[in-house]
């Protein structure tokens, strides 16, 4: 009897490489040859699932965002409001080595997403979901009176993410001074900030 090929757990065992590989080595040193040799996969064998190298990397940041959206998904159950910001935010933040490498993933997809217009909707698509769902936590925070009745919610919101990843790249680029306890005092800061908008 044939063997039964698992072709997406395939897929995933190669995607879960190359994320390592992106997070240690960089995007210009993983390539299709260092890949298929920590995989113990051939080359052939990858470019039967991963036609190049772009299709390899933007599979592997739309698995980051799946694995990290069914992470958030978990923990805001049940939350909403302020709290719900709070946890996202803290979630969005490079505050765990895990997360480190998933930001250093996600800066190194910003750089092509700057040259390329697939790249560019990709990211565009997850910027605006994100800005959705804290402009959800800001109307229910509002509603429960955390957030001032006058605030324009949209602007709070581009606000609020552009301050996350502010912090996110700081914290990224300077790890000594951005320890996780300044993270964590910075995202105090910038959530007392929204409670303050007029």
């Amino acid at each position: 009897m044939p063997k039964i090929v698992d072709h997406d757990e395939r897929r995933e065992k190669i995607v879960e490489i190359v994320a390592e590989m992106l997070a240690t080595v960089g995007a210009e040193r993983t390539t299709i040859r260092e890949i298929a040799r920590q995989s113990g996969y051939s080359r052939g064998f990858i470019e039967h699932y991963f036609h190049n190298k772009e299709e390899l990397i933007s599979s592997t940041l739309q698995w980051i965002n799946k694995r990290s959206l069914q992470s958030t998904d978990k923990a805001l159950e049940g939350k909403c409001g302020l709290e719900a910001l709070r946890i996202f935010s803290e979630l969005s933040l490079p505050l765990t080595p895990e997360l480190r490498n998933e930001w250093k993933i996600r800066m190194q997809f910003w750089g092509m997403a700057a040259v390329s217009d697939e790249h560019r909707k990709e990211q565009s698509r997850r910027i605006h979901a994100s800005e959705k769902l804290i402009m959800r936590f800001l109307q229910q925070a509002r509603e429960a009176g955390e957030v001032p009745a006058g605030s324009d919610l949209e602007l709070l919101a581009h606000s609020f993410l552009h301050h996350l990843y502010g912090l996110g790249c700081n914290a990224i680029l300077r790890p000594g001074y951005f320890t996780r306890q300044r993270q964590l005092r910075a995202l105090d800061h910038i959530v007392t900030e929204v409670t303050r908008a007029h």
